[in-house]
Order: structure tokens, then C-alpha cells, then sequence
């Protein structure tokens, strides 16, 4: 006598119905993700560039003191002579003889990288020369923003004339940091 057995087989896999309502699911997950998202990318991209003048800025300040000298903090696209804008690569160095610009007895202290395309600079231009007690001649605010120019993004390293180096916070807690003087970081 055959013995007759039933072969069952175990599917495995979605339904077109389990498919759908999963993808709709996913879906409404990333459009309220997807801004927030946006958010800490372009406040990274800031705290990033902020960090990266930030250290530049306190090398130069602390070799001035160490080195007894003036000491040039500027913008440059070649390493060699500063420019303006300071959206270029950044450079130190002590200027032995003075004159603001680098010569080539005059070794670099420290560099940095261009900022990041995605953001924008404002409220400052040409060099910052930090003296033997390292101060500068003039307080500066480096205000950094996103390309939108979006000020509730807005932050800023503020240098003090004693040299201090600081960053822009938000003291009266209406979503924009602001400078020394308490006005509002503007991106324009």
C-alpha cells in the first residue's frame, strides 16, 4: 500500500497589500525625519568650520605670547600672501619683519582648509595680526552661515582685542546667537 502524504510548503515573503502598507510607512517615517536630518547636517557643517578657525586662531594667539613676536592669522590661496576673503584656506605665521605679509625666511606655524562650500562668511576681511601679549589690534566677529543665509543657523567665533577667542552663543533665547555686544548674528 503507497502511503500518501500530503507535502505542504512553507511560503515565505510579502503579500502586494504587506508590501504597500510598509513602503507607506517608510514613506511618512522620512518625511518628518528628512528636515531634522537637514538641520544637524548644516549646524555640523558650521560647528565644523567654526572648530577648524577656532584652532587656528588659538595657535596664533598662544605662539605670539610663546615667540614674543607679531604673529599673522589670514586667509590665503596659495600659502604664500594672504588675500580677503577668508572663505580660502587659512595660514599662521610670525612676521619677523613686520611688514603683514609672509616672506620666504618666515616659516608657517599653521594651516587649515578651505570652509566648506555649503556655508558663507561674513563680517570680516584681510588678516588678523595678534601682538607679544597676544591681543589684536581690533576685536573681529568671523560670522559663519549657510548658503540660504539662514541666521537661526548663524554662529561666530568672536575674537576679544586681549585676544580671547570665543563663540558666538545664544544669550537671550530667542533662537539666534549673538555677537559681543548682544545684536543678533546677521547673514547678510
Amino acid at each position: 500500500m503507497k502511503n500518501n502524504r500530503l507535502i505542504t510548503v512553507n511560503q515565505k515573503g510579502l503579500t502586494l497589500l504587506e508590501l504597500l502598507i510598509a513602503i507607506a510607512i517608510v514613506a511618512i517615517m522620512l518625511t518628518t525625519v528628512a528636515p531634522a536630518i537637514q538641520s544637524i547636517l548644516i549646524k555640523s557643517r558650521i560647528t565644523s568650520d567654526l572648530n577648524s578657525l577656532s584652532a587656528v586662531a588659538q595657535r596664533a594667539r598662544f605662539t605670539a605670547v610663546d615667540e614674543q613676536s607679531n604673529v599673522v592669522m589670514c586667509p590665503t590661496t596659495n600659502y604664500e600672501s594672504c588675500v580677503s576673503s577668508w572663505m580660502n584656506a587659512t595660514m599662521v605665521f610670525v612676521d619677523e619683519n613686520g611688514n603683514g605679509s609672509r616672506d620666504t625666511s618666515e616659516p608657517l606655524i599653521t594651516t587649515s582648509d578651505p570652509l566648506n562650500s555649503a556655508n558663507t562668511i561674513y563680517d570680516i576681511s584681510g588678516a588678523i595680526t595678534f601682538n607679544e601679549q597676544g591681543g589684536i589690534s581690533q576685536s573681529a566677529t568671523i560670522t559663519i552661515c549657510p548658503k540660504d543665509n539662514n541666521s537661526k543657523y548663524a554662529s561666530a567665533l568672536i575674537l576679544s582685542l586681549y585676544g580671547r577667542i570665543a563663540v558666538a552663543i545664544d544669550s537671550d533665547g530667542d533662537g539666534t546667537k549673538e555677537d559681543l555686544t548682544g545684536t543678533d548674528l546677521n547673514c547678510s
